[in-house]
């Protein structure tokens, strides 16, 4: 018994140890519940993942290294890994998925809204919290340094090393035959773990630990950056078979007017009617109304992913670490460097920073002239990031029209959150437009919806300086939301307010005087703008996108994301869900196949730098 009781009093240290370790899994676990994939080797694998560098992690500490030293890195695998897994989960309640690792070279980024996010942490995620913190704090305080010669200690972290080398091999498609059909490869958990592209499966495959070590490795030794010969063949014949833009009557229509593109923070489908944005309302109404235009994101950060989109045509490789990497890319054909070449002006205006998502630097890369930031004309503090306040700046306001024809890209943000709480910026847009104040209704909708009514003042400012100046009949407003008000609380509240629409279903619309009022409700996506805006202008011929001219009439509507998911005239496929008994398989199969290989040309393009030696 005194042997037990002295074995129990060096070794229990363990026990509390790998408790406390297991909780951040714990936490994902419960927050994901039974997940996409009914395959029990899922949850198997993915429990021997997690014990498996559990394990190894308390060897390390506990035999391995230095008491000291052991203890200072089991506190912060423990911290690092339990804020991870509490990070993934409020993610999640945001955006509808997790996030990859390189993500959090930008929190710093978001971090005057950790202030909502906080209020997202559920009453469990905190009990298992304090759990953790319970359990990491007996472990310290009954750690010991067990007397074991080398030999025994390299031979447990061996053991433990082999336990995760097995367990990752098992996973290997290699093991038991690729898929038969690629076209629903996502159904197959072995193929995605080994293509490792979708961060919802992926984690759910892997566990956090697992999902931790994959994601750095392939961030510390990416694939696919170079182009290889047939990577080049295949975008090639893509490019070709794909041929010169069809001719329609839109064609022509607009060249040589002026250009105001509009990227609209947060402004959602509910935010719309004649009380609250009556600009907005108006010029959807007499304009080219997109009314199923959808925003979906790709890679990281929602607002430059569609910032990105609309300039180049393509979207941000869901494998790159970030959109505003690519400052060194060759870009013919984006929009800003097609009107510039057309001999117009072009500028970019946005509130912030010129360093903020590497605007300053991509804007450059993109073809305009200058990102210019509000502090440039002296707009500071809060009053920058109130829509109207910028664009009554007589300064910002001349640099956008003193030279014809210009094309201008402006990136509001009146309408981002917070939806409630403490805001400066909600103080002032309440000054602004105390009418719109409604007790009655929900906080953050009516909060929502005065942030909103900013917006629809920059534009109804807007209008009205152009007219004055005689210059509102040569301009075209091309206006389009980057994302859905992910802001909102709650899920159940979005769904509410936007009644049948999509989450990712948002306004977008092109207004000129001279436009007769029309309608498309053909599925539209965010690299559609490009050759949209590249015929209605007549540019370039030789631009060659992924995306569709939706105002031909001939021309298919097709929206796709990052998950495989995909909506188009017919249907809206989303691949969770079970298609072996739908009469559609053999369209939804083509259909697929479509949305792979534009996912794996668009990749090729912008991770291969596919323009630069063309």
């Amino acid at each position: 018994m005194k042997n037990v009781n002295q074995s129990l009093k060096t070794y229990l240290f363990i026990i509390f140890a790998m408790l406390a370790l297991i909780m951040p899994e714990h936490m994902f676990r419960c927050f994901v519940g039974p997940g996409v994939f009914t395959e029990e080797y899922v949850t198997t694998a993915s429990y021997f993942f997690s014990i498996g560098w559990v394990a190894f992690f308390v060897v390390l500490c506990g035999f391995v290294l230095p008491r000291t030293i052991g203890k200072i890195v089991f506190l912060v695998i423990t911290i690092c890994f339990s804020v991870f897994s509490l990070a993934e989960c409020v993610y999640y309640k945001i955006f509808e998925q997790f996030f990859w690792l390189k993500s959090i070279g930008m929190a710093g980024e978001g971090a005057e809204y950790f202030g909502y996010a906080a209020k997202l942490i559920e009453p469990w995620m905190m009990f298992i919290l304090v759990a953790t913190v319970m359990f990491m704090l007996a472990a310290l305080l009954t750690w010991q340094a067990p007397k074991l010669n080398k030999k025994y200690r390299a031979l447990l972290l061996a053991v433990t090393v082999v336990i995760l080398l097995v367990t990752h091999g098992c996973m290997q498609p290699e093991l038991h035959g690729d898929a038969a059909d690629e076209w629903d490869v996502w159904r197959k958990p072995r193929i995605v773990y080994k293509n490792f592209n979708d961060v919802n499966k992926s984690l759910e495959i892997s566990g956090i630990y697992q999902f931790s070590y994959l994601n750095l490795y392939t961030s510390l030794f990416p694939q696919g950056h170079n182009l290889s010969k047939d990577d080049r063949y295949m975008a090639d014949e893509y490019f070709t078979l794909k041929g010169e833009p069809a001719k329609n009557r839109y064609s022509g229509l607009l060249k040589g007017k002026n250009v105001i593109a509009v990227m609209m923070e947060s402004i959602d489908t509910w935010m719309i009617d004649q009380e609250t944005t009556p600009t907005l309302h108006k010029m959807m109404k007499n304009g080219i109304s997109f009314t199923n235009y959808n925003a979906p994101f790709f890679g990281i950060g929602f607002t430059f992913s569609s910032e990105f989109a609309f300039n180049t045509g393509f979207f941000t490789p869901v494998t790159a670490s970030s959109a505003s990497n690519f400052s060194k890319n060759t870009f013919p054909y984006s929009l800003a460097r097609l009107f510039k070449e057309a001999g117009y002006e072009t500028n970019s205006f946005h509130f912030n920073s010129p360093e903020f998502y590497n605007r300053g630097i991509m804007h450059k890369s993109f073809g305009y002239e200058k990102y210019h930031a509000a502090a440039e004309f002296g707009i500071v503090g809060v009053e920058a990031e109130l829509d109207s306040n910028l664009i009554k700046n007589d300064d910002l306001y001349q640099k956008m029209t003193e030279k014809t024809p210009f094309f201008n890209f402006f990136i509001t943000y009146s309408a981002h959150l917070p939806y409630q709480g403490e805001s400066e910026k909600l103080d002032i847009a309440k000054e602004y437009r105390p009418d719109l104040i409604n007790e009655e209704e929900d906080v953050e909708k009516n909060n929502a919806k005065i942030l909103a009514a900013d917006t629809d003042e920059f534009f109804r400012i807007l209008l009205e300086r152009l007219e004055t100046d005689g210059l509102l009949d040569d301009t075209v407003i091309v206006a389009y939301t980057d994302h859905f008000a992910y802001g909102v609380s709650s899920e159940e509240k979005l769904k509410k307010w936007k009644g049948d629409t999509r989450s990712y279903c948002v306004p977008a619309f092109i207004y000129s005087p001279s436009l007769k009022a029309k309608k498309v409700a053909k599925p539209m996506m965010t690299i559609d703008w490009a050759p949209t805006i590249v015929n209605l202008f007549d540019l370039s011929k030789e631009a060659r996108y992924l995306g569709t001219d939706v105002l031909d009439s001939k021309a298919e509507g097709l929206v796709y994301f990052e998950t495989g998911a995909w909506l188009d005239e017919n249907m809206h496929y989303i691949p969770t869900e079970k298609t072996d008994d739908n009469e559609d398989l053999i369209y939804i199969q083509k259909q697929t196949q479509r949305v792979k290989k534009n996912i794996q040309i668009n990749d090729m393009v912008v991770l291969g730098d596919y323009y630069k030696n063309k």
